[in-house]
């Protein structure tokens, strides 16, 4: 088993989808959703996890943790259309220096796949951290902020992602920490993220598992610091 790319009438599907979003085009049309874009997603999952192990990366490659469930959740939405129409998949990062720390999609560094007709990218990092996490990683950057900025200032991570670390700032320095503090960049952070579009026509062949493998060492370092500071 091994991925060889997403057929192309997967992302026609997810078009189609978003002019048909309702539950009886999706039941009548969900044998092309599964044959294109689920079950090609579970071979992704399937060869990144052989990869990440061959070059000891402790991302999380799960068949069912990993991808993101098509439906959507309407509950507190004015938008009621019942799915989503993009493909999302999450590769937690597991420091190797923790251990027996459950997968969490939402709250924990990680590589994440996004297939959109719209338009298609690798992302990580934190993109929604809680007061209490962002106090870690403050009181893990007053005094080791240098480490932070040397890995996100290395040329092979830019290479990859040539914006750098970036995410939403507080205008201000945060409540108990010096203003004049030289880390002062990463102390504003309200995220942490890294991004990257890709080349719609790597979706279609293997050439997705390599641009994967690549951002996935790149963006290591970065998720090795935030992944230490949030269990410290």
């Amino acid at each position: 088993m091994y991925f060889s790319g997403f057929p192309k009438d997967g992302l026609q599907f997810l078009q189609d989808l978003s002019i048909n979003n309702n539950r009886n085009w999706f039941l009548e049309h969900k044998k092309r959703y599964d044959e294109t874009l689920k079950e090609p997603a579970k071979v992704l999952i399937h060869t990144m996890e052989e990869r990440f192990s061959h070059l000891q990366l402790p991302y999380d490659a799960h068949p069912k943790r990993s991808v993101f469930r098509i439906h959507r959740d309407t509950r507190f939405s004015k938008d009621k259309t019942p799915y989503k129409t993009n493909i999302g998949i999450s590769f937690p990062y597991q420091s190797k220096d923790i251990a027996d720390i459950p997968a969490d999609k939402t709250e924990k560094p990680g590589l994440y796949l996004h297939i959109d007709p719209i338009g298609s990218f690798i992302a990580g990092g934190l993109y929604m951290p809680i007061s209490a996490q962002l106090l870690k990683i403050r009181e893990a950057l007053d005094t080791d902020w240098e480490i932070l900025h040397e890995v996100s200032k290395n040329t092979m991570f830019l290479r990859e992602f040539p914006d750098g670390l970036t995410g939403e700032k507080l205008k201000t320095m945060p409540k108990g920490f010096q203003k004049d503090h030289p880390g002062k960049e990463y102390l504003r952070m309200k995220q942490f993220l890294v991004f990257s579009n890709i080349d719609i026509e790597s979706i279609y062949t293997e050439e997705l598992l390599c641009i994967l493998e690549a951002k996935a060492i790149a963006m290591a370092p970065v998720m090795e610091f935030l992944s230490i500071c949030l269990h410290a």
